[in-house]
């Protein structure tokens, strides 16, 4: 395997945990056979990104029958680990080593496409580990086995895709390369400091049982001996076949460290609120640009460039408030790992720097709030334009695997050539992060009220699918000025079924809305996530031209499930004229 260059910084709170070790040893032998198409290795990045991207440890079988199998299982080690770590830092391991198995699979599928006469002649078994925080994320295709020795006991963690056949043989029913559609064991373990897992080729374990592997290990502490002594074993015991063993040890797992982090957290220091002229660290105050209770914002002079930026500042009010206090060192991370003219850039900060703030994009503009209250009763088109960003925005959020869990008008800036600026990550959510051991334990829904969807209030879960709630919303304010739901004070600590949330037509606030408009914002804020869109796209699409099918399923709903509240009024009103009628007979 061989290491990427392409390396992202990684999050300062996932730096922080970065104490996995391990150690390996390998050996691997052609045995009867006259070349060896096995492959295996062990990879892992910069030390401040182990804790991120973890460290890979894999083993592949190339398939006898193929006549490029040496080719195939090499293929297979030495693209995993390359394009795993380059995959974005913040998504999820799975995600991560699902996208790069299609693509590494695909590639083989393709090679035995242009080979004579289309035989598939590029197939390998591939078994491997993502060692990250105190997990291994285990995937497999074939016939290879992953092992895991724990005080003395074995346990197997791979099921062999194969079919026994009645001559003692057998046939492989999945392999790397056998077909374009790829369908991958994945599960995932704790492990412990002292586990040993042993990848192999069949051509070991299906000649040694998995209690002699056991003895042999607890009787020989140095992993290149045991790794050739299990080889050697193996082909005392007449093994046909190439064999290889690749031991990795786990010397050292994260802990949870709570007040470590808490620690390293508070050696900056929350700057005081800051005086025009004042400089902070090489950057000169020209004026405050928003102050909160939580945070305060100035436009700065870069002292050596002479650049304008933007800088943000925690309030003093949150010095002691740790959940807080991590979002907005992610907040400054998120906005790093991205450059898009449509989300805020956010720079390096300075390794020499004492206060805990972060220095971003100036955006000359206003807030898409200021703008509503500036529009009271926008075009739709407009209205259209602005969506359209904030979703293409959103998507490429998606596609990394964040989700913004705090999207109001409030957090989206508008420029004077009508162009969107998403701000503000601190309550994002990335799916990296949430793999990690130590997470404070969230209590009550992130976000702002109003604009939180039903999903996240009733139990705290979030998804694209609720920050496409959130974007429905918007939407519906800006073109009408009110909510689609009635307005909440605070977040009830009582959840709300989903039937219980009762949409109001836009057309009730704005009358030259059409029909299908707001058949689709209501589509879009449907407090069940399963009947909301499920893609931006479609939002998007719906907001731009009528959704025929979408019109007709609707008129042949009944009138309870059309207006409910309009089904209720008419029945009130026929119950109270059966009351008068009753009273004068």
């Amino acid at each position: 395997m061989q290491k990427t260059n392409k390396q992202p910084e990684v999050s300062p709170l996932l730096a922080m945990q970065g104490k996995l070790r391990v150690t390996y040893a390998a050996h691997s032998v052609a045995g009867v056979k006259a070349l060896n198409e096995d492959a295996h290795g062990v990879a892992s990045p910069k030390p401040a990104l182990i804790a991120a991207k973890g460290i890979v440890a894999a083993i592949a079988d190339g398939v006898s029958h193929a006549s490029e199998a040496a080719k195939a299982s090499a293929y297979c080690i030495e693209r995993f680990a390359e394009d795993y770590y380059e995959a974005p830092v913040t998504w999820s391991s799975q995600h991560a080593i699902s996208d790069v198995l299609a693509k590494i699979n695909s590639g083989l599928f393709n090679q035995s496409q242009q080979s004579l006469g289309h035989q598939a002649q590029w197939l390998t078994t591939f078994s491997g580990i993502v060692f990250k925080s105190a997990t291994a994320h285990i995937f497999h295709v074939g016939d290879t086995q992953i092992l895991r020795l724990r005080a003395g006991q074995a346990k197997v963690l791979t099921t062999a895709h194969n079919r026994t056949l009645g001559n003692n043989s057998s046939i492989l029913t999945r392999a790397m390369g056998a077909d374009n559609h790829l369908k991958v064991d994945y599960q995932t373990l704790d492990i412990q400091s002292g586990d040993l897992f042993v990848l192999s080729s069949d051509g070991v374990h299906d000649h040694l049982d998995n209690q002699t592997m056991a003895e042999m290990a607890s009787a020989n502490s140095v992993l290149q001996d045991l790794s050739e002594m299990l080889v050697a074993q193996a082909l005392n015991n007449g093994s046909q076949d190439n064999l290889t063993c690749l031991l990795v040890k786990i010397e050292q797992v994260p802990s949870q460290q709570p007040d470590e982090i808490r620690q390293s957290l508070l050696d900056k220091t929350v700057p005081p609120a800051l005086e025009v002229g004042q400089v902070l660290e090489g950057y000169r105050v020209i004026r405050p640009l928003h102050a909160s209770s939580r945070s305060h914002l100035y436009l700065v002079e870069d002292s050596v460039t002479g650049q304008r930026l933007a800088l943000k500042a925690p309030s003093s009010n949150f010095e002691d408030d740790e959940i807080y206090l991590q979002g907005f060192i992610h907040e400054a991370w998120v906005g790093s790992q991205i450059d898009n003219p449509l989300i805020m850039k956010v720079y390096p900060a300075k390794l020499e720097a004492k206060f805990l703030y972060h220095i971003c994009e100036y955006i000359e503009g206003q807030t898409l709030r200021q703008w509503m209250i500036d529009h009271p009763k926008p075009l739709i088109n407009e209205v259209r334009r602005i969506i359209t960003q904030v979703t293409t925005a959103l998507r490429l959020f998606e596609r990394l695997d964040i989700v913004h869990r705090d999207l109001k008008p409030e957090n989206l800036m508008i420029d004077g050539d009508g162009q969107i600026k998403l701000i503000d990550y601190g309550t994002a959510s990335v799916a990296a992060l949430e793999e990690q051991l130590y997470q404070p334990v969230e209590t009550h829904p992130l976000g702002t009220v109003n604009y939180i969807a039903p999903e996240t209030l009733n139990n705290l879960t979030s998804s694209h699918l609720s920050d496409l709630f959130s974007v429905g919303v918007i939407a519906y304010e800006m073109l009408t000025g009110q909510l689609p739901y009635p307005v909440q004070s605070r977040a009830s600590s009582r959840p709300k079924p989903f039937q219980k949330w009762q949409y109001r037509s836009a057309k009730d606030h704005r009358s030259d809305i059409p029909f299908w408009l707001d058949l689709a914002l209501q589509k879009a804020v449907q407090a069940d996530p399963e009947h909301r869109y499920q893609v931006y796209s479609e939002f998007v699409m719906d907001i731009t031209k009528p959704n025929l099918n979408a019109e007709q399923d609707y008129k042949n709903k009944p009138l309870l499930e059309r207006n409910p509240v309009r089904f209720w009024q008419l029945v009130s009103a026929l119950l109270a004229v059966l009351v008068v009628v009753l009273l004068v007979r």
